[in-house]
């Protein structure tokens, strides 16, 4: 019944035209959605008009003639106005993109300047003080926060401009999610959660490209362990069957709320019991995950309920695979 009323929710909300027209920060003489109503109303009218004038006056050609070409007038005016609003909003797309794009690479220089001064400084551990070793490790993670962030910006921007590179090889699922499960273990310990991993067959190959596939399950990983309570749980299974390899990362932390569910994948967005737990994120992370996952022809989704866990999964076509079961 909720999933109802959110769904009439999100269809009442995509019929508001005007608040359509403020998300695009345009006015509404100028946006899209109100200009294909006005083309589609000028349309029926121009119907009408020219079966009443074609009936009334058959004997007239010229008066038909003259309110046909009227309407088309009108029609061409709106039709003109519609493609000149929707080349603004590409206008405005490229321009963020190009923004977005050198303001990252212009970023990544001093941002990789201000991390090996910060490693040497860490190099002379003997010569600084506990508190000074403090602060030089916090600045460190803040730098390598930035540092992702820009590298995830330049991602999202190479694949809205369809010039994301892969380099798909031959991959074992299984070992690669094995690898890097092991490497977050102590990281779990840390964070008071139990992380698991079982996979009911082994060699799974797919052909994918490795270090998108490595960046993939981290993220999911790290949101896994980021979004569990202490002494919570974090579950990983490889499941295999006749043509198809799915990776589940399963927790038992806060979940997602249902009205959030729907943007979940969406660029920035972050889901509101997540913003009053204070954790980091920029909110791109699952977009670059589905981005990801669909580019190398996979399947994601998730399932999730607040305050349970959340599950999310993503799958490939298996190239092939041997039969060994296996669990730690």
């Amino acid at each position: 019944m909720e999933q109802i009323f959110e769904y009439l929710k999100k269809t009442l909300k995509s019929l508001n035209l005007i608040e359509q027209c403020r998300a695009y920060r345009i006015s509404v003489f100028a946006c899209p959605p109100f200009l294909f109503v006005v083309l589609g109303i000028i349309i029926i009218i121009a119907m009408l008009v020219t079966t009443v004038l074609a009936s009334n006056f058959s004997e007239d050609p010229a008066v038909v003639v003259v309110s046909v070409s009227i309407m088309s007038a009108l029609l061409f005016i709106v039709g003109h106005a519609v493609v000149n609003s929707f080349a603004r909003l590409a206008d405005v797309s490229r321009m963020k993109s190009e923004f977005v794009s050198i303001v990252s690479h212009q970023l990544r220089s001093p941002l990789s300047a201000i991390k090996w001064q910060l490693e040497l400084m860490l190099e002379n551990v003997k010569n600084l003080s506990g508190a000074e070793q403090k602060t030089i490790g916090m600045l460190r993670e803040q730098n390598e926060r930035m540092i992702e962030l820009v590298n995830d910006l330049l991602e999202v921007n190479r694949i809205e401009d369809g010039r994301l590179i892969l380099r798909p090889t031959l991959v074992a699922i299984d070992t690669v999610v094995e690898g890097l499960i092991k490497s977050y273990i102590a990281v779990a310990d840390k964070a008071g959660i139990k992380l698991s991993f079982e996979t009911n067959d082994r060699m799974i190959w797919v052909f994918v490209d490795e270090s998108k596939l490595r960046w993939i399950t981290e993220n999911l990983l790290e949101n896994a362990i980021r979004y569990t309570l202490n002494e919570g749980e974090v579950k990983v299974r490889i499941i295999k069957d006749t043509s198809t390899v799915r990776v589940e990362v399963a927790d038992n932390g806060v979940g997602i709320p249902l009205a959030d569910q729907s943007n979940i994948f969406s660029k920035f967005f972050r889901a509101g019991n997540v913003l009053r737990l204070r954790t980091q994120g920029s909110g791109l992370g699952l977009y670059l995950v589905r981005s990801l996952v669909r580019a190398m022809n996979g399947k994601v989704g998730f399932a999730s309920l607040e305050g349970k866990g959340s599950t999310f999964w993503f799958s490939f076509l298996v190239v092939r695979g041997d039969n060994q079961s296996a669990k730690i």
